[in-house]
């Protein structure tokens, strides 16, 4: 297991550095490790940095010296330890406290392996006493801690949620998510592929309110899968469904989608279609727009073209031409905290360009919707700044449009990813 927590010390330590995205440093470092030591790196990678606020907290109450002064990558290998001591019951006390010894000494010499040593075995009695340090101090101060959250995000949410509202969404980001399955109807039928995932141990249970959907928690790898191999469903949460069904798209029709990749929604617009019509699938990147249209072929969408295009620059040919415009645009991503622990550490500062750039993606987006037809706004951010002010911003300035609706769907209420919805109509 040695190799596991290597591989994991290495991730932290990159996504510490230059923000690599942890998915994809896992990915490198656990090329030559056995699915079980990868599955371990992950776990650790992934719980230190959903727990790291709280983590540090702890540490920084029990160490004989400031953290500040503790040299970082020691640090990080502290931090990979306790949080195998607090969170991981299927690790022994003395692996968890050796292996993180030997990482220590290893970056930092003998001097910080007895320090590592002596942190992580008195981290242990207090939580074996149940007297491990309590966070305390103002009510946003104290949530922030508790459950590893940026202050001014946790802030932010007490001005929308309250502070009970608050809690709840903090708790469900630190909550894992079941796995959502969209039946792909092009191939197959919701019994059908039901049968067959079962038929592989996978138990399914249907989505409320969602037709040809079903959550599980027994997915594990989907490319195990006949049934993932074949095309016959596609990983996607329900608010992404829920955004889809709010543009309805209708069989023979025009439909942009305008930030597509990785191409989930433009292939259930697809669905919706019965696979006539069209739809132009539009990303920055071209290898992401290359992605899509494989995927496409693989799940026997025929109507779907990819192009790489920058979505806040208007293409003239494509100027009120669409029956349908899904408008995903880039964001914080704050509404996906629970399946992606990472997003947390993004700062105001980071994501203080992003309203202009939605203004601008939605003012192009606008552009390409016959009169009478349809356009939905929507992120996977739950800020105001990102959602609500964006959209009436475009309203006060673009008075040939109605708002039909909007809606932001809550992990802690909904059950889903953080997301928002608004329906736009040309009038």
């Amino acid at each position: 297991m040695a190799g596991a927590r290597d591989a994991a010390l290495q991730g932290l330590i990159a996504f510490r550095r230059s923000g690599a995205w942890p998915d994809l440093e896992l990915k490198r470092l656990s090329r030559d490790l056995s699915p079980e030591d990868a599955s371990l790196a992950a776990a650790i990678v992934y719980g230190t940095l959903q727990n790291r606020i709280l983590i540090d907290f702890i540490l920084q109450n029990i160490s004989s010296i400031p953290l500040k002064k503790v040299m970082p990558q020691v640090l990080d290998a502290l931090r990979i330890g306790a949080f195998q001591l607090l969170y991981l019951d299927r690790v022994p006390d003395s692996a968890a406290v050796n292996e993180t010894v030997k990482l220590a000494k290893k970056h930092g010499g003998p001097r910080a392996g007895g320090y590592a040593n002596a942190v992580l075995r008195r981290l242990a009695a207090l939580r074996d006493s149940g007297a491990l340090p309590q966070p305390d101090g103002s009510t946003d101060e104290r949530l922030s801690v508790l459950y590893s959250h940026p202050l001014w995000f946790v802030r932010a949410m007490i001005d929308r949620l309250g502070e009970e509202g608050c809690e709840a969404l903090l708790r469900a980001d630190n909550t894992p998510a079941a796995t959502t399955l969209r039946v792909n109807t092009l191939k197959t039928d919701a019994n059908t592929l039901r049968a067959l995932l079962a038929e592989q141990s996978v138990e399914c249970r249907p989505v409320p309110g969602l037709d040809n959907a079903f959550e599980t928690a027994q997915l594990g790898n989907p490319a195990r899968l006949g049934a993932f191999q074949d095309g016959l469903f596609y990983i996607q949460d329900a608010a992404a469904q829920r955004c889809v069904a709010a543009l309805a798209p209708t069989p023979g029709s025009f439909v942009i989608d305008m930030c597509a990749a990785p191409g989930g929604k433009t292939l259930l617009c697809a669905q919706m279609m019965c696979n006539r019509g069209r739809i132009l699938a539009m990303d920055i990147h071209p290898h992401k727009a290359a992605l899509i249209e494989k995927n496409a072929a693989r799940y026997g969408a025929g109507i779907i073209e990819a192009v790489a295009a920058d979505a806040s620059r208007p293409v003239e040919q494509l100027k009120q031409s669409a029956d349908f415009v899904l408008c995903d645009v880039p964001c914080s991503g704050l509404g996906v905290i629970r399946k992606k622990p990472d997003i947390r550490f993004k700062t105001p500062e980071e994501i203080a360009g992003l309203p202009e750039l939605q203004r601008s993606i939605l003012n192009t987006a606008a552009g390409y919707v016959k009169p009478g037809a349809r356009l939905v706004y929507s992120t996977c951010t739950v800020l105001r700044q990102e959602n609500e002010d964006v959209v009436e911003s475009f309203l006060h300035d673009a008075p040939g449009w109605t708002l039909e609706g909007m809606q932001t769907l809550w992990p802690h209420v909904d059950g889903t990813d953080g997301f928002f919805i608004a329906r736009l109509a040309r009038r």
